[in-house]
């Protein structure tokens, strides 16, 4: 009895070692049941806003020649995460001109939006639908299909009809370009929205280089 016990036992031991070392039977049992992770489908890129920055009035100013003297400006935001907020005016004389760009982070949350990958995406979109709302002024006034620049563009007329807006999306920020020239043309003239078309690609390259 205890030469067959002995024996048992060294068998009992061969089989422990070969399913350990994946010889023998066991191996192709052990291969079967291992688990390999699989591969994140988000990559480091997606993770991240388009604009993580803006340039301030100053930098706006030397990448823009050509507009009217600087008269002031805001960079502290208020309802956005980034902004550059900057007035040009050859006081007392006009036209004055106006250019905004607000963007929005992914990693800053609110109530609304919390924290996370597209966020500041999202709340651009917010922004820049607000103006569709009913009472809005200044309210939508058509689609801007011949500014070539951003996601989508929309122009703005105010209910006093002294100026023009273009509003650009574009990813987690919008643009704001505002003409108020001297003598208050028709917000849809050439004259009031021209310098618009021709300012918004140079201010859309100008937030771009941040």
């Amino acid at each position: 009895m205890n030469r067959s016990a002995g024996i048992v036992a060294v068998a009992v031991l061969a089989l422990s070692a070969a399913a350990c070392t994946g010889d023998g039977a066991g191996s192709g049992s052990s291969k079967s049941t291992s688990i390999v992770p699989p591969p994140s489908t988000t990559s480091s890129a997606s993770a991240h806003a388009k604009y993580t920055a803006l340039p301030t009035c100053r930098e706006v100013t030397q990448r823009m020649p050509g507009l009217p003297p600087f008269r002031s400006g805001n960079e502290k935001p208020l309802v956005s995460d980034l902004l550059a907020a900057c007035e040009f005016q050859r006081i007392p004389d006009w036209p004055r001109v106006n250019l905004k760009v607000s963007a929005w982070r992914d990693e800053n949350g609110d109530i609304s939006f919390p924290a996370g990958p597209g966020r500041g995406a999202l709340k651009a979109r917010e922004a820049y639908d607000v103006t569709s709302k009913p009472g809005a002024d200044p309210a939508d006034d058509g689609a801007a299909e011949d500014v070539e620049v951003g996601e989508k563009a929309k122009w703005l007329t105010p209910k006093d009809k002294g100026s023009c807006t273009l509003v650009i999306l574009d990813a987690n920020a919008v643009l704001v370009i505002e003409n108020k020239p001297a003598d208050k043309p028709e917000p849809r003239s050439q004259e009031c929205r021209g310098p618009l078309r021709e300012l918004a690609k140079s201010f859309y390259d100008a937030v771009r280089m941040q």
